[in-house]
């Protein structure tokens, strides 16, 4: 049952898009899952058009609507909710003043952040981050996402746009990415990344899947009935994440990893590699006590962290967002 107040949560990513009512106590409500159109005016239609289903959906239930929170890829101006850039793994997605956008069609106040530093926030409110005051939260999924809490605040940086962990350099002869770099994580260790090197540099192993589509699901399912090259695969891949994550781990310090998002289940053949990468690089004694853990919230972080950045506004200025 959600209580009297909800918030109406968006999560845009790479593949989804995603709505749902979310109570004080981060449970949902209501969700739904669509396909995201390719241009960004169409994306914007269909974010006003769910939110106002929603809205129409909460007050029938006799529901209070507190505001609208978004979770977007690219890079956020949280100050003003614009999507400033994104790459390319949501085409178009970019100058969008979606807070005015909201506000203006719908008249529901409205806060706008990036899905990495939402994932974090949905910890910090509601999930493994509660008691932590420096932690690093990444969302895995098409791309990776991460926020990172320093002495109990979200970490944002001169322009909002801290925290891009996604597209750290692990090979700076490596390919071009996305955000037009070279050889970010992001190119190996994404639900993407995985699916370029597959077809890079294992054909053998993309010829296996027979019927479906090249993908990290299909992969991992490949790993899992003993194929040697997704096995490979998966290692190199989770070794790359590894050693990135040690880099921020040597530079901030964090008691906690919070490891959230659709990959969570590729297993050990990924996560194993993961973790003992990570303790053999990080320096001592940073990595003696760190504590690396999956998510509770799962897919679901990027879409709560939404609502949670309308709870804790409410929360930091005792009104209405």
């Amino acid at each position: 049952m959600l209580s009297d107040k909800v918030a109406i949560a968006i999560d845009l990513g790479g593949t989804n898009l995603r709505v749902a009512l979310v109570n004080e106590a981060g449970k949902l409500s209501h969700w739904k899952r669509h396909n995201p159109p390719g241009r960004k005016q169409s994306i914007i239609d269909m974010m006003v058009q769910l939110v106002a289903e929603a809205a129409r959906l909460a007050e029938s239930e006799h529901l209070a609507i507190v505001g609208v929170g978004i979770s977007t890829g690219g890079r956020v101006d949280f100050k003003s909710g614009t999507i400033v850039d994104s790459t390319t793994l949501i085409p178009d997605w970019k100058d969008v003043h979606i807070k005015d956008i909201v506000e203006e069609s719908i008249n529901i106040p409205t806060v706008v952040d990036n899905d990495g530093n939402c994932s974090a926030v949905a910890e910090r409110v509601f999930g493994k981050g509660k008691s932590a005051q420096n932690f690093i939260s990444i969302a895995l999924g098409t791309g990776i996402g991460g926020g990172i809490y320093v002495d109990g605040r979200i970490l944002r940086g001169e322009n909002n746009y801290a925290a891009e962990i996604g597209h750290v350099t692990v090979n700076a002869e490596g390919p071009r990415c996305s955000c037009g770099g070279r050889g970010c994580v992001e190119m190996y260790a994404s639900g993407s990344g995985l699916v370029r090197w597959a077809k890079e540099e294992y054909p053998m192993l993309v010829r296996e899947i027979v019927g479906s589509e090249v993908s990290a699901k299909a992969i991992a399912g490949l790993a899992r009935s003993g194929n040697t090259q997704a096995l490979e695969l998966l290692a190199r891949s989770g070794r790359m994440l590894g050693a990135a994550t040690a880099g921020w781990v040597n530079i901030f310090n964090p008691s906690l990893i919070v490891l959230s998002g659709s990959l969570i289940g590729l297993g050990d053949p990924y996560f194993k590699e993961f973790r003992e990468t990570l303790v053999s690089r990080a320096i001592r004694p940073t990595a003696d006590n760190l504590k690396i853990e999956f998510s509770d919230l799962r897919n679901e972080a990027g879409i709560i962290g939404a609502a949670a950045l309308v709870f804790e506004f409410l929360r930091e200025n005792h009104t209405r967002v």
